[in-house]
């Protein structure tokens, strides 16, 4: 029954090495039941992976606890990912102490997958497909943390001069085709400076990218700035429109991403007031 079951049965000793395993394994990881034996679940997965399932099944082992649903990457003989659900019970003897775990792995592969395929979908911009407001406040947050160390960040927002007249001359498929091939080009620029771009909505976009030194801030600038010196094609129409930017550097442990963003929206304004050329401001 064990070995005719779906799903992987398997048990290990107190040091975590497998002292059974059903037949299933070979179907889920391409290995024979015999050569998982005398080995660790760790032993199959990648080297980081490894480190956080062994972090979290220390904590479980350390309460002699059962576990449910524990979410881990292995690595298939064939070298490809398959991404297993593990639950287990502990295998306590008459004075309590713990003689290992007996449990059983599920093949989540494609359901993994499915989630992450909408968890990106959640964060895309669907014109653009630049990543969009929720995506920008998971990257400021990341930014944002002083806990983990890291180059200096720059915010920059910028919008597009007399979009709105485009729209109202040319119309809202214009309009759009212009937005897409903006982003489009602002996408490749940042990308060169190791920086991304978002879209926050009409014409409005924000590139978060490192800055350690002028010189890092000056070629992001220009790569943007440089985004329109040449003119957009709208269904043969050629278009020469320029756009208006705002600088905030980010400050770690000091203010939240909403906090970060309304600066640099603030330096924007300043920007399109002033109305100089590059038409940029700094906060």
């Amino acid at each position: 029954m064990l070995d005719t079951n779906s799903d992987w049965i398997w048990e290990v000793d107190a040091q975590g090495r497998y002292t059974y395993a059903s037949r299933h394994a070979l179907a889920l990881l391409g290995y024979e039941p015999r050569e998982m034996l005398g080995r660790t679940p760790f032993d199959f997965m990648p080297a980081d992976e490894a480190a956080r399932v062994g972090e979290i099944f220390g904590g479980i082992v350390a309460e002699k606890r059962a576990f449910a649903g524990l979410i881990n990457r292995n690595r298939h003989r064939d070298g490809r990912i398959v991404v297993l659900e593990t639950s287990g019970v502990p295998l306590l003897d008459a004075d309590g102490s713990l003689l290992g775990y007996r449990g059983i792995d599920r093949d989540v592969t494609a359901r993994d997958a499915e989630l992450a395929r909408q968890r990106d979908l959640a964060r895309r911009d669907d014109l653009t497909q630049l990543g969009n407001r929720l995506a920008l406040r998971e990257r400021l947050i990341d930014v944002l943390d002083a806990s983990a160390p890291r180059p200096p960040h720059l915010v920059i927002m910028l919008d597009l001069d007399l979009f709105k007249a485009v729209n109202d001359s040319l119309g809202h498929k214009a309009g759009d085709t212009l937005l897409a091939q903006a982003a489009a080009r602002l996408d490749r620029a940042s990308a060169t400076c190791g920086a991304r771009t978002f879209r926050l909505g009409g014409d409005e976009f924000v590139v978060v990218g490192e800055a350690d030194g002028a010189a890092a801030e000056a070629r992001l600038l220009t790569a943007i700035e440089d985004c329109f010196l040449m003119p957009f094609d709208l269904d043969g129409r050629l278009l020469c429109i320029s756009a208006s930017l705002g600088v905030a550097t980010c400050l770690p442990g000091q203010e939240t991403p909403e906090v970060t963003l309304a600066r640099a929206d603030h330096a924007l304004y300043q920007a399109k007031e002033k109305r100089q050329s590059p038409r940029s401001s700094r906060l």
